[in-house]
C-alpha cells in the first residue's frame, strides 16, 4: 500500500511540475511575439517561480530528475523508478 501511495504522490508532483513547465513555455512563446504584454510577463514570472518551487520540492522528496541534478556522492540519480516501471 505504501508503494502505491508513494507512486501516486510522485506522479501527482510530476504532473504539477509538467503543468507549470508547459505553462511557462507557452507564455514564453507568446511573449516572443508580444514582448510588451506586461500581464503575460507577470504570469510568466509567476508560473516560472512555481515551476522552480515544484522542481525543488520533487527533488527533495524523490531525488534528482536528471543526471545534472545529482548532488550526491554516489551516482544515484537513476535510482528512482523509470517511466516504464509504472503500470
Amino acid at each position: 500500500m505504501e508503494i502505491v501511495v508513494e507512486t501516486n504522490r510522485r506522479e501527482e508532483m510530476l504532473k504539477k511540475l509538467q503543468s507549470y513547465n508547459f505553462a511557462a513555455y507557452d507564455l514564453n512563446l507568446y511573449l516572443d511575439t508580444h514582448p510588451h504584454d506586461k500581464r503575460a510577463l507577470e504570469m510568466f514570472k509567476e508560473v516560472s517561480c512555481k515551476a522552480k518551487e515544484a522542481y525543488v520540492a520533487f527533488m527533495k522528496e524523490f531525488g534528482p530528475l536528471t543526471a545534472m541534478d545529482n548532488t550526491q556522492d554516489t551516482w544515484a540519480w537513476n535510482d528512482n523508478p523509470w517511466t516504464w516501471d509504472f503500470q
